[in-house]
């Protein structure tokens, strides 16, 4: 079973901050190619200047396969997160969440990305905003498409130069995703998260 963890940086293990790393690096070094900065690099790890300490994280952890997903909620500031005209948006800046590093193992969970997301939401509504905006690709566009999320382009471009990400803007009520997943719960590090010797286990197995 795969379980949302909820965490902000500070409070991250340090073991689950590393492992978090590894699966970042696994990701988007190795699996969209992008290139991290020299000093911010960690052999195998990847880490960007948006990693503040109390930027919140969501992780999904699975038993067998440990991190499988994740995505970063912080406040949005133009320019210097998605580079969003301000202007495109529906709602005020602090009225929004930028959502980044979202990304899910469909092997897993094909419809582990809807239950991140389902996630985030909730989150943004708590913290009283009204939407999240976030780079997407087509693909995600199509999931979207096929479960109903409610979701509106924003103004072309402009995202980290990666022609096939665009802006999105998510608003938090979702009466498709809410019908499926609403009374979820989120859980701690410390219900989730293996001894250290059961994580060592599964990282040898060739993950």
């Amino acid at each position: 079973m795969t379980k949302i963890i909820q965490t902000q940086l500070r409070d991250m293990p340090s073991s689950l901050l590393a492992e978090l790393g590894t699966y970042r690096y696994s990701v988007f070094m190795r699996g969209e190619g992008w290139s991290v900065p020299s000093r911010l690099h960690t052999p195998g790890q990847e880490y960007d200047r948006f990693d503040r300490s109390d930027v919140t994280w969501l992780i999904a952890w699975n038993e067998q396969h440990g991190i499988c997903g994740c995505a970063r909620l912080m406040a949005w500031h133009a320019p210097d997160a998605l580079l969003v005209p301000p202007a495109s948006l529906d709602f005020a800046a602090e009225q929004v969440l930028e959502m980044s590093r979202f990304s899910a193992r469909l092997n897993i969970n094909d419809e582990l990305p809807l239950q991140i997301l389902w996630h985030a939401l909730q989150i943004t509504e708590i913290q009283g905003q009204q939407a999240i905006v976030s780079a997407a690709t087509p693909m995600l566009e199509q999931m979207f498409a096929q479960h109903n999320v409610v979701y509106q382009p924003l103004t072309p471009g402009l995202i980290q130069s990666e022609d096939n990400l665009f802006a999105i803007q998510i608003p938090v009520q979702q009466p498709a995703l809410a019908e499926k997943y609403r009374g979820t719960r989120r859980f701690s590090p410390s219900e989730v998260l293996p001894s250290l010797g059961v994580m060592a286990n599964w990282r040898n197995q060739g993950r």
